[in-house]
């Protein structure tokens, strides 16, 4: 983790604090007033009874003086409520904009990872994290600070005023106030332990339920539907079971605390009465003190029920910092500037790339002048994919090798790069929307005439139109609704929509027939004509539209022609045209 989170697990939450100042200085001043009316309160009943009583020798309070004073309890009850209602709307409001904004920030620092900076953290680890973690450091930063706050306020008062009526009283007092520290210190540690293990075990479980239902047909197709539920059995147990031991902590530490509030009581009781049968404390002093007990040990509760969520929130800042802590590894440089115009020109210039230790491609160069259309082809695992990727920088690619209109794609505005180049990845990943909606997804307003286009561009229109809703279909999650086959052409047709001068279709074909493939070709014939365009494909027939035919092997250039060449030179582009030509044939027979 970078130094940046290293100082406090709370140090980047806090950082949004100082927006939201003005409601939380004036929800933490209203605990001010609002502990004294408390007091007052307090003070009042407590004259109320030794005046009823006759305590100090004075006559018993007539009914008219102790309506007078029910009718100040009452005045003063409602302006405590009003300041304890600023008190919560202030502090709570504050923290609920915070967790509005801190959990956009999150979306917004997400969405600009690649799928390989985020491939380490599971879908429903980041969901949970999302969701639970915020919103226990919300209650934390929020709530907790809001009860801190009247602890501070509250207990020297009390202290201060118990003393003043009783100070031997009070001394023994101050003896269950330090055993309720006690058990809280004791509690802290487990309380931290099974805080952090259930909100992994909540990750685990999310990620197990989001996997499932993504891969619902993968399930049915191997009738896997029981050992789906028992894994999601298992994760729901341990999920129980940290929890259980979290609730088992929290609950002695609960009962432990009521014993401590019991003995208090006790002592008044005893020692109190005592006082009380020899005339040093009145009966108003002796309920006063028993409501001091209450009104003290609830911010000690409190302060117990901050500590508990201390630990929570702390675990969920430090999984969040581990969100905000991963930098994209593609970045915008300064000073990134979009031409004015854009021919299409693609080149590559002696790339050699790898993940890591394993390379991938070796050396290698292409050239695609504007409106031409390259074909690339190859054994699977020959670094076809790898070298989209780096050709639209969805991974970034060494610098000097990778060209434009013969700039750096590194150099360039990474917005403009995306519109400039649309890419169908061999996984055509659809949204949740409806079918119309998917289709014009990169443009502001949805124009139905350039959807049907498209739509009939990538040979998709008659399935869609075959639909009861059409176009307004709603699809599934990941367009699970459709066919493999007809993800792949909505997904074609959404980035011809886009209207990008450069396409890369990357195996976008596979899940299609030869025959609809052909017709899907002669569909982007047309539409391709004045686009630069980059075809990767595993079959020959889908290159039938390249100019030039680039063929990898081991991700080195090894053949590079035109379909007649390659077929005539003999070589692998050869090897596979004649392997393909004759299982088309078996499948003819």
């Amino acid at each position: 983790m970078t130094s940046r989170w290293a100082e406090s697990p709370f140090a980047h939450a806090l950082s949004y604090f100082p927006r939201f100042r003005r409601p939380m200085v004036l929800g933490l001043l209203c605990v001010i007033p609002s502990a004294g009316l408390d007091l007052a309160t307090m003070l009042v009943v407590r004259d109320v009874f030794d005046g009823v009583t006759g305590a100090h020798g004075a006559a018993p309070m007539a009914f008219r003086q102790v309506l007078w004073w029910s009718l100040l309890v009452m005045l003063i009850t409602l302006v405590k409520g009003a300041f304890k209602y600023g008190m919560r709307y202030w502090v709570t409001g504050a923290s609920r904009e915070f967790e509005r904004v801190y959990r956009q920030d999150l979306f917004d620092h997400l969405v600009t990872l690649t799928p390989h900076d985020l491939a380490a953290i599971r879908t429903g680890d980041i969901m949970s994290r999302s969701v639970a973690d915020i919103e226990a450091v919300r209650m934390f930063l929020g709530p907790a600070v809001m009860y801190n706050a009247q602890t501070a306020v509250v207990m020297p008062l009390a202290l201060v005023t118990m003393a003043l009526i009783d100070w031997q009283l009070t001394a023994v007092m101050l003896v269950p106030f330090i055993a309720l520290a006690l058990v809280v210190k004791v509690a802290a540690k487990p309380t931290q332990h099974w805080s952090h293990l259930a909100q992994e075990r909540l990750g685990d479980l999310s990620t197990v339920a989001q996997e499932n239902f993504s891969g619902i047909r993968v399930v049915k197709a191997f009738v896997s539907e029981a050992f789906s539920r028992s894994v999601f059995q298992r994760m729901g147990r341990a999920f129980l079971d940290a929890n259980v031991r979290l609730a088992t902590v929290r609950g002695l530490t609960s009962a432990s605390i009521s014993i401590v509030k019991d003995v208090g009581m006790l002592v008044i009781v005893l020692l109190g009465g005592w006082h009380l049968v020899q005339g040093r404390l009145t009966l108003g002093d002796f309920l006063l003190f028993s409501a001091m007990l209450n009104w003290a040990l609830w911010p000690l509760i409190a302060v117990g029920w901050t500590l508990g969520m201390y630990h929570r929130a702390r675990a969920g800042a430090v999984r969040l910092n581990q969100l905000f802590a991963l930098q994209p590894s593609v970045r915008e440089l300064p000073g990134a500037v979009a031409p004015v115009t854009l021919r299409g020109e693609l080149e590559v210039r002696h790339l050699t790339f790898g993940w890591g230790a394993t390379p991938v491609l070796h050396d290698v160069s292409l050239r695609v002048p504007a409106g031409a259309t390259l074909g690339i082809t190859g054994r699977t695992g020959c670094g076809k994919s790898t070298l989209v990727q780096l050709l639209s920088r969805q991974v970034e690619p060494p610098p000097g090798t990778v060209f434009l209109d013969g700039r750096d794609v590194r150099e360039l505005p990474l917005t403009f790069l995306r519109r400039s180049i649309g890419v169908v990845p061999q996984d055509s990943f659809l949204f949740s929307e409806s079918i119309a909606s998917n289709i014009g997804y990169a443009r502001d307003e949805i124009d139905l005439q350039t959807v049907r286009a498209m739509a009939a561009a990538a040979h998709v229109d008659a399935d869609i139109e075959g639909f009861p809703h059409g176009y307004d279909e709603l699809l599934g999650e990941r367009g699970v609704t459709l066919s493999g086959g007809q993800r792949q052409r909505t997904a074609i047709a959404r980035t011809l929509a886009a209207d990008p001068p450069v396409i890369i279709l990357d195996d976008c074909l596979s899940a299609v027939d030869t025959v609809t493939e052909q017709a899907i070709l002669r569909g982007l014939r047309e539409t391709l004509r004045d686009r630069t365009a980059v075809i990767v494909s595993h079959r020959v027939a889908a290159l039938s539209l390249a100019d030039r035919i680039l063929v990898l092997d081991e991700g080195a250039v090894v053949e590079e022609g035109t379909h007649e060449e390659l077929v005539a030179r003999g070589g692998l582009y050869a090897e596979i045209h004649e392997r393909q030509r004759l299982e088309a044939e078996i499948e003819a027979l």
